[in-house]
């Protein structure tokens, strides 16, 4: 009796190993098709926006910097000519203090559940500085952020680039925008998620 309690309780073991294994790659596999989507959704308001004459800043002009916090950013030669300039550029909203009345955000390429609960590189996360007396709320499609961009090309920056006196409009021309709403798991303490960020990636 006592040896097939044991047989029965092994194979629960056996059951429950496979079953979190099949949800993690099912999970993964989700979130891998979400970021696929997400990404696919911004490139193609990127090439509207073009189509109707707007010069807009691609991630991948973003994404070709190097570096991590401590060693300070390393921009390439074309990303330098953007700097101190009136940009265009289409991200996803992250909240950084507020959630509503927003006065300063982060913006990335792709929803932060795009990133499997990971800290984005740094490459991917620009801070955003509204207009002065202008806020906004949380949303949930991609938006339009219009404003001038600066890099920081100092070592232990929070941000390697950032955009002030912000303007926003919905990436689609002429959409409404959505409020968004926030899954617990994602509200990090602030100090939690400054870390987070803030630490960066060596890439």
């Amino acid at each position: 009796m006592r040896q097939r309690t044991k047989r029965d309780l092994i194979a629960a073991i056996g059951v429950a190993v496979v079953l979190a294994a099949v949800f993690l790659v099912n999970d993964t596999f989700d979130r891998q098709l979400l970021a696929q989507q997400k990404d696919k959704e911004r490139r193609k308001w990127e090439t509207e926006r073009e189509k109707s004459g707007m010069e807009i800043l691609r991630w991948s002009h973003m994404q070709e910097t190097e570096g991590s916090l401590r060693s300070g950013p390393v921009f390439t030669e074309e990303l330098k000519q953007w700097d101190n300039k009136q940009v265009n550029v289409i991200g996803f909203m992250v909240p950084e203090n507020e959630f509503r009345d927003i006065k300063e955000f982060m913006l990335l390429p792709l929803p932060i559940e795009c990133y499997f609960c990971k800290r984005p590189p740094m490459h991917d996360v620009m801070h955003v500085v509204m207009e002065e007396g202008s806020t906004t709320n949380l949303w949930e499609q991609p938006v339009l952020i219009n404003g001038v961009l600066r890099l920081h090309p100092g070592p232990n920056d929070k941000y390697f680039y950032s955009i002030d006196q912000a303007a926003l409009a919905p990436a689609e021309a002429g959409a409404t925008l959505q409020r968004r709403y926030i899954d617990p798991e994602h509200m990090l303490p602030q100090h939690e998620q400054q870390e987070e960020l803030q630490e960066g990636i060596e890439f």
